[in-house]
């Protein structure tokens, strides 16, 4: 075995070892720093923005972003977690133990039985268990976002660590854009085009797509305190993952509650949500995909509902965020393979 050959497989075998130590080292913060990269990229074109209004000062711009990130975004993620997660644990136990949300079901399978009657028989189940359906999906909620703070939010240091993370990536945000592009093996023009799409994809699926659903699940939250439904930051939270079904949207959570409203004899609070939900929740998907998906890369809601499910299956709750941040990885790549194919037909890759 010639000199050269034994350098080249003690650098592999030594660069392979510093790698499975180092997944090691930061494998207990992977959530912290991914997300800190998704922040960071979703805020990057405000961060930029910041850096020409204080005359280049990166420090200051990046400092501003994070802590408005903070005051805005993570601290009411924090707050409305443990909002959510009390109510679907209250709304479980009422449910599983009797109390007011037995009258709800009881009204509710009575319309379905009479519902089902106007069918020929067997056409329908008039036997829906909407008890049991309600405690799945309760317990769903709860078994999969009732560690979201134990996994990211849970810990001081977790908590600083994201701030800090997201803070010097913005300084260093061009640096690892650099980077990425040294070490790549593509042509760095493809480097270029995947890194941009990829931003571009983010930025579609979460400003756009998932701010939408967080917005008129808030709406809904509102409508339904406003006019007496139950649990309404609970709902607002269901309604706003409904968002994201096509065609039917957020009807899946208004219009049982209107009907809910009808049923106990509150006509008036039922006329006023059915039209909350028309104007104030229907209205809000137009304006917002108005605003940030112009020029986007357009990701159908379908698309976006099932990566964020089998995201929070595969990944826990952090993979709210990865499932959809996944697919718009593969949308990016998706994209540059005809420039790939083009250079691999002439040669030159």
């Amino acid at each position: 075995m010639s000199q050269k050959t034994i350098q080249l497989t003690f650098f592999i075998a030594l660069t392979i070892s510093l790698f499975v130590l180092l997944f090691f080292v930061f494998r207990p913060y992977f959530n912290v720093l991914f997300i800190s990269g998704v922040f960071a990229i979703a805020f990057y074109p405000l961060y930029e923005k910041l850096v020409k209004k204080f005359d280049e000062r990166k420090n200051l711009a990046a400092f501003t972003t994070t802590f408005l990130i903070l005051i805005f975004i993570i601290i009411p993620i924090i707050v409305l977690s443990g909002l959510l997660l009390k109510e679907a644990v209250d709304l479980y136990n009422s449910i599983a133990f009797g109390g007011g949300s037995q009258v709800f079901i009881s009204q509710v399978n009575v319309l379905v039985s009479k519902f089902s009657s106007l069918f020929p028989s067997g056409a329908l189940d008039s036997q829906i268990n909407l008890e049991l359906y309600a405690r799945n999906t309760l317990g769903w909620i709860i078994g999969h976002f009732g560690s979201i703070f134990a996994t990211v939010f849970g810990g001081v240091l977790n908590f600083i660590l994201i701030l800090i993370s997201i803070y010097y990536i913005f300084i260093s945000g061009n640096k690892i854009k650099k980077s990425i592009i040294v070490w790549s093996p593509l042509p760095d023009e493809h480097d270029e085009e995947f890194i941009e799409t990829l931003r571009s994809s983010v930025d579609a699926v979460l400003r756009g797509r998932i701010l939408v659903a967080i917005v008129q699940g808030a709406f809904i939250g509102i409508g339904f305190a406003i006019f007496g439904v139950g649990s309404p930051i609970l709902w607002g939270f269901v309604g706003g993952v409904a968002s994201l079904v096509p065609i039917l949207g957020t009807s899946i959570i208004t219009v049982p509650a209107v009907a809910y409203l009808f049923l106990t004899h509150h006509v008036g609070s039922g006329i006023g949500l059915l039209l909350w939900g028309a104007i104030a929740v229907g209205l809000i998907d137009n304006f917002i995909s108005a605003m940030f998906l112009k020029d986007k890369i357009r990701v159908h809601p379908l698309i976006v509902l099932f990566s964020i499910l089998g995201g929070v299956e595969v990944f826990g709750a952090i993979g709210f965020l990865v499932g959809p941040v996944v697919v718009s990885a593969f949308m990016a790549l998706i994209r540059i393979c005809p420039f790939i194919m083009t250079y691999k037909k002439s040669g030159q890759f």
